[in-house]
């Protein structure tokens, strides 16, 4: 009987290696899984702010230019420089694709935004024409 016993607690034991053998190795595959996706998510931020900083580059260096151009025209403006403009008629943007509500904005709305930022370059109230030519502008390419 103690000898059946003793048969029977080293197939436990034997039952609990393997068990614990199985588990593991398959700790060990987890693990691995995990580094090389963890490699992966590394990897692919590295590149995500690779290009946020070449895009952060890109922008600054067209800030810079548009602010170049805007001091320019600013300092033209405050020099007495004039742009003559002929607002045309109606028939003349019809005639060029542009409906009646577009036609609207550009008489009540751009054509105006223009006087206003002209009007306050020649005034030296340039922070706010700054904020609405850049608006503008990027307005323009979207």
């Amino acid at each position: 009987h103690a000898l059946g016993r003793i048969d029977s607690l080293e197939r436990q034991h034997e039952e609990m290696k393997t068990s614990v053998e199985i588990e593991r190795r398959a700790l060990r595959e987890d693990i691995s899984r995990l580094k090389e996706a963890h490699k992966a998510l590394q990897a692919l931020t590295e590149r995500e702010t690779k290009a946020l900083r070449d895009d952060l580059k890109s922008l600054n260096r067209e800030n810079k230019a548009l602010e170049w151009s805007f001091f320019q025209l600013a300092r033209k403006v405050q020099e007495g420089w004039e742009y003559a403009v002929t607002i045309q008629p109606d028939e003349y943007w019809q005639d060029n694709g542009y409906d009646d509500e577009a036609i609207e904005y550009l008489k009540e709305g751009f054509f105006e935004e223009v006087k206003v930022a002209v009007s306050q370059l020649e005034h030296g109230e340039t922070p706010m024409t700054r904020v609405q030519a850049k608006s503008a502008i990027h307005g323009l390419y979207k």
